[in-house]
């Protein structure tokens, strides 16, 4: 890894993520565990001795994946498919995939044909997590899959292990909540498209490493910054397509707060442990910001939506909704008329990698950010 450039190891990982996975297999001996978005707890992973890896299907051209997933299928599990089909996930040794929507639900089942040679795992997250019960089911899920994942890499993993890798997730959360709130201070150093690689790297570097690489960040330096920044609020699954980050830095729409599941939502809420750590894991994920693959009564989900778009002081919200996705979709008028009563303007992008252009991308941001600084008529 280069040490001229702080920024320099979080670019190698992503640029060959499952390459440099290969060559930290080969180099410790030990297993690597893939895991699709969103919600798996990468620290049961990490207690069990493996090496978390996220498989983030967004972006992938699509080749083979359509032979065995329906076309109509969300960009992110069929990149997920289109990883394995082309021999990128080889060294993988296990998946985890969620229960969030049908589609992951089906896609448990056509991973283990496509790739019967992984040891795979179904993580059933609980569907109502505003129940009492959703907790106690999920410690029982969570104790569950740390078995399994010990099975495979051959350790003993128990709640020592977990309050261990607990600790160490929540120092590296610390960190990247520090990162972010640099992007809000010092927009022209800390750009978000730099940003997220410390968010997307995280889910791909061991934690251990990734906490020495962002330590050396140039915390201290300060800047100057002339370009006016709009601030706005986002709400999707991914980055999607790759490349957007990019695009809000150079208009000038500045994120004040995310609810993207590789990005904010990955670090805003610590472990914090309490007793039993498998308890202060599954109370983590009940408090995370609702997945749309999550039920809730509709007004408390619109409310809670509504009230963290106003706290962030965000001038306008944009919506990256993946294709095909229905979940997403169910919620949107809702969200779109509670924020019109509001008086904040909102933008849907429905984005797919088999379809979305970046030019018509940036063509409706820049129209969206003329009309929240009030350039249009």
């Amino acid at each position: 890894m280069s040490i001229e450039d702080p920024w320099r190891p979080f670019q190698e990982i992503m640029e060959a993520p499952w390459e440099w996975a290969r060559s930290w297999k080969q180099k410790t001996g030990r297993k690597v565990i893939g895991h699709l978005l969103p919600d798996v707890p990468e620290e049961i992973i990490h207690a069990a001795g493996a090496l978390p890896m996220a498989v983030e299907g967004a972006g992938v051209q699509i080749g083979q994946a359509q032979a065995h997933i329906p076309g109509y299928t969300c960009s992110h599990a069929m990149g997920a498919i289109e990883m394995g089909m082309t021999g990128k996930l080889d060294v993988l040794d296990g998946m985890v995939i969620p229960y969030v929507c049908d589609t992951t639900r089906n896609l448990f089942h056509i991973w283990n044909r496509c790739f019967p040679h992984m040891s795979n795992e179904f993580l059933r997250l609980p569907k109502r997590i505003d129940y009492p019960e959703a907790r106690d089911y999920l410690c029982v899920e969570f104790t569950r899959l740390l078995s399994s994942i010990a099975e495979i890499t051959g350790k003993k993993a128990g709640p020592d292990e977990v309050a261990r890798s607990s600790l160490l997730y929540d120092k590296s959360r610390k960190l990247l909540r520090d990162a972010y709130r640099m992007q809000q201070e010092r927009p022209a150093l800390w750009t978000q498209e730099k940003v997220q690689l410390l968010f997307a790297s995280a889910l791909r570097a061991p934690r251990e490493e990734h906490l020495t690489w962002m330590e050396a960040l140039p915390w201290d330096q300060e800047e100057v910054d002339c370009q006016v920044r709009i601030p706005i609020y986002v709400k999707g699954k991914v980055w999607d397509p790759p490349g957007i980050l990019s695009l809000f830095d150079k208009l000038g729409l500045l994120v004040v707060s995310d609810e993207i599941v590789t990005g904010f939502r990955l670090a805003a809420i610590d472990v914090g442990l309490n007793g039993n750590p498998i308890e202060s894991l599954a109370q983590r994920y009940i408090s995370l910001t609702p997945y749309p693959g999550y039920h809730m009564e509709p007004d408390m989900l619109i409310q809670g939506f509504l009230n963290r778009v106003v706290k962030s002081g965000a001038a306008g919200v944009v919506f990256i909704n993946p294709k095909f996705c229905e979940a997403a979709g169910f919620e949107m008028p809702d969200f779109q008329k509670a924020l019109g009563e509001t008086g904040i303007p909102s933008l849907i992008l429905e984005t797919s990698s088999r379809s979305a252009s970046m030019e018509q991308i940036r063509l409706r941001l820049e129209a969206f950010r003329e009309l929240l600084s009030g350039d249009l008529p």
